[in-house]
C-alpha cells in the first residue's frame, strides 16, 4: 500500500516503526505508537488508519489512568436533558465542534473532564450553568425551559453540593501533621480565604499559578517559622508543584469566597480564579499575612510560564520524581530566597 510523501512529492511505499510512548498530557501511559516511515527518504509520514489506531490505543489508556470522562457519559448527559450537541456546547461555552469531537472519541482536558463530570453528578450545577447561558444569550428560552422542566422534581441545594465538596476535600487532604504538610493541620476555611485574598491582588490568576502561590507561601512560611500555613500536601507535577491528587480542581469549585471561570482556547481550557472580595484574614497572624504578601509581590507580575519555570529551579521539584510528594525539608534552601527576597 502506498501513501503520498510530501518530501518525495509522490506516492511511496512505507514501513512501520514501533515507538515507545511513556506519557500523554503529563500522565504516564507506557504504551507504543506505530509510525509510518517513507522507504525512500526515511521521513515520518501521516497515515490516517495508523494514526487512528494509535489514538484509540493511547486515549483508552489515558482515560483509564487520568479518570477522563467517556464519550457515552456525555451522550447520556445530553439525552437526560433532551438537548443537542450544539445546545450543550453553548451551555458549556466550549468551541463549536468540541462536544461533537468528544462524543466521537476525542479526549477532553482533565479540567474539562472534571467539570463535565460535576455537571453530570449535580443537577443543581447543571441548572446553574444553563441559567448563566440563558442570561448571557448563549441558549434560547425554549432550550432553557426544556432543561428546567426536566428537573422540577429533582432539586438539590447549592449548600448541599458545597458541603459534599468540602467533605471530599477533607477526606483526601486532611492528615496528621508531618514533614509533607509543614507540620500543620489542614484548615480549609483558612485556605479559601487565602485563595480569595490572592485572587483579589492578582489579575488573571490561573489555577496552575495558584498551586505555585500556595506552595511558595507554605515553603516560605516553613523556612521562616518551621511551620506551613495551609496544611496542604504537594507533589511533583510536570509544570511544577501542585496540591496532591489534583485536589486543586475540587478546591476551585468552592464558591463562597471566590468563583471559578473556565475559558477555552486552542490549547484547551484555562481555569481562572476570581475573588468574591469577601475574604476574612482574621485566622491569620501578621507574620503569616506578611509571608503571603511577599509571595504575591514576587509572583503577581510574572506569567504562568515564568512561575512554572521558577518552581522548576527549586530543589523540592528537581530532587523529586513525578507524582512524588515534596518534603518541606526543601524549604530550607529555596532558590527564590537567593534571587528575589
Amino acid at each position: 500500500m502506498k501513501v503520498y510523501c510530501p518530501y518525495c512529492k509522490k506516492e511511496v511505499d512505507y514501513k512501520i516503526e514501533e515507538r515507545q510512548l511513556k506519557e500523554f498530557r503529563g500522565i504516564e501511559i507506557n504504551t507504543y505508537e506505530n509510525v509510518a516511515i517513507c522507504k525512500e527518504c526515511n521521513n515520518d509520514l501521516y497515515v490516517d488508519k495508523i494514526e487512528s489506531d494509535n489514538n484509540k490505543r493511547i486515549y483508552e489508556i489515558y482515560r483509564d489512568k487520568a479518570n477522563i470522562i467517556k464519550p457515552q457519559d456525555i451522550i447520556e448527559l445530553r439525552e437526560k436533558y433532551n438537548i443537542s450537541q450544539r445546545e450543550l456546547t453553548s451551555i458549556l461555552g466550549f468551541g463549536k465542534m468540541t462536544i461533537n469531537r468528544y462524543e466521537k472519541g476525542g479526549v477532553p482536558t482533565k479540567s474539562q473532564s472534571d467539570y463535565i463530570k460535576l455537571l453530570i453528578a449535580s443537577n443543581n450545577e447543571f441548572i446553574k450553568k444553563a441559567s448563566e447561558a440563558y442570561k448571557n444569550g448563549s441558549i434560547s428560552q425554549k432550550t432553557y425551559e426544556k432543561i428546567i422542566s426536566k428537573q422540577e422534581n429533582n432539586k438539590v441545594s447549592k449548600e448541599d453540593i458545597q458541603d459534599l465538596y468540602r467533605k471530599h476535600i477533607k477526606e483526601i487532604l486532611n492528615r496528621k501533621p508531618d514533614i509533607y504538610n509543614g507540620y500543620t493541620q489542614l484548615d480549609l476555611e483558612k485556605i479559601e480565604n487565602i485563595i480569595s485574598y490572592i485572587a483579589s491582588k492578582v489579575k488573571n490568576l490561573t489555577i496552575t499559578s495558584l498551586n505555585k502561590y500556595l506552595w511558595y507561601i507554605d515553603m516560605l512560611s516553613f523556612n521562616q517559622r518551621s511551620l506551613g500555613i495551609t496544611g496542604l500536601t504537594y507533589q511533583h507535577e510536570k509544570f511544577g508543584p501542585t496540591i496532591i491528587e489534583q485536589e486543586y480542581n475540587e478546591i476551585s469549585l468552592l464558591d463562597d469566597k471566590y468563583k471559578r471561570e473556565d475559558y477555552e482556547n486552542e490549547n484547551g481550557t484555562i481555569t481562572k480564579i476570581v475573588s468574591n472580595k469577601n475574604f476574612d484574614l482574621s485566622k491569620l497572624n501578621e507574620n503569616e499575612i506578611h509571608i503571603i504578601d511577599t509571595i504575591i509581590k514576587l509572583l503577581k507580575d510574572k506569567t504562568v510560564t515564568d512561575i512554572s519555570d521558577m518552581s522548576h529551579k527549586e530543589e523540592g521539584w528537581k530532587k523529586t520524581k513525578r507524582f512524588e510528594r515534596i518534603s518541606f525539608e526543601y524549604a530550607m534552601n529555596l532558590s527564590m530566597l537567593k534571587n528575589n527576597i
